[in-house]
């Protein structure tokens, strides 16, 4: 079931660009049930991670895949929904919670917000080890395998450490295990963004290319895991 458009209204917000980043579409959204979305405090605080359910009339329900007790909600207060749609763009609305237990809670109220915010709402901090490779438009020398720090990752792009040097444009082969019990994913990445750090190592801001649709799927599903592992330890 998909949610009419025409109830919803804009609401500029202003964001920090990261990479990967795209000004983000004006078009309301179409929302489907059984879409996967966080749930955050309007600081952009995770919540949870739950499945979204149409209920009609500009409310979303909002469950738990795996069953566990949600937050208790406070009634009418402000919350920020962030997806995908079907046709894989992103979206993020605003809304207030309305009925709520510890198995669903209600949102509406609901409100586009106009910002620059994307796939890069699914960054979920890591430090994991990986291994890179230069890859295509390379202007360094050395193209060996040589290992970094994945510091975080997202749909669409990733902050990697490392100690091989890179300009702008340039692009290299990431490999990385973020799920023990998952095959490695391996993706070309574009540098953005360059920051030096200490121990002449380098930061950067990199965008995915040629990441198929089924890939970014399974990357996303990893970012949700390793969040939800994130919460149940915080809670513990």
């Amino acid at each position: 079931m998909k949610f009419f458009k025409g109830t919803l209204r804009s609401v500029p917000q202003k964001a920090d660009a990261a990479p990967g980043d795209r000004k983000g579409s004006r078009e309301e959204p179409e929302f489907s049930s059984g879409t996967r979305v966080e749930v955050l405090t309007m600081e952009n605080h995770l919540l949870f991670v739950g499945r979204l359910r149409v209920l009609g009339g500009g409310v979303l329900e909002m469950r738990r895949d795996t069953g566990d007790p949600l937050p208790q909600a406070l009634y009418n207060s402000k919350v920020k929904l962030r997806g995908f749609q079907r046709n894989s763009q992103p979206f993020c609305v605003t809304g207030t919670v309305g009925k709520s237990s510890r198995d669903f809670w209600q949102v509406e109220n609901l409100e586009i917000l106009q910002s620059r915010e994307n796939r890069s709402f699914f960054r979920q901090n890591t430090e994991l080890d990986a291994r890179v490779m230069p890859s295509g438009h390379y202007r360094g020398t050395s193209r060996e395998m040589t290992e970094c720090k994945v510091l975080d990752v997202s749909a669409g792009g990733a902050r990697i450490l490392s100690r091989n040097v890179y300009l702008e444009g340039d692009r290299f082969q990431l490999e990385a295990e973020l799920l023990p019990d998952e095959r490695p994913f391996s993706v070309v990445c574009q540098v953005l963004r360059i920051t030096p750090r200490k121990g002449f190592k380098y930061e950067y801001g990199c965008k995915f290319e040629g990441l198929s649709e089924q890939e970014q799927q399974r990357l996303l599903r990893a970012v949700f895991i390793i969040q939800r592992k994130m919460l149940q330890a915080q809670r513990e």
